[in-house]
């Protein structure tokens, strides 16, 4: 029998300012309620403009059991290279309540970022 899969919005397509922390992120994503979810695969890429970042982007996945506090779960950088693209997949566990991610960290220039999760929704 084949999984039945959802795609799930994560952070949309956006660019992060210049100069945001991680105490005080550029862009925070919608918290996503997985408990309906069999785990699934966590899509992220993070885009440079022309003038490239002095420092790369950070995006944080992070997880939570009530929607509220939220726990890193894991780190991505993007590059310092003009019109660079940095991309990836990350495995999201069976366990994990409540998702979101947050962008930061990157300097002199915005960055793009989107975060996606393929969601395995029967089994």
């Amino acid at each position: 029998m084949a999984l039945t899969k959802a795609a799930v919005t994560i952070l949309a397509s956006v660019a992060v300012a210049a100069g945001s922390t991680k105490a005080s992120p550029g862009q925070t994503g919608t918290s996503v309620n997985c408990t309906a979810y069999h785990g699934g695969e966590i899509g992220w890429k993070a885009t440079n403009g022309s003038s490239a970042p002095a420092a790369p982007v950070s995006i944080t996945l992070q997880v939570s059991h009530d929607g509220t506090a939220w726990y890193d779960y894991y780190t991505i950088t993007g590059d310092t290279a003009a019109s660079g693209v940095t991309s990836g997949a990350v495995l999201l566990d069976r366990g994990v309540m409540y998702l979101r991610a947050i962008a930061y960290g990157n300097t002199t220039n915005p960055v793009t970022v989107e975060v996606y999760l393929q969601a395995v929704t029967a089994v």
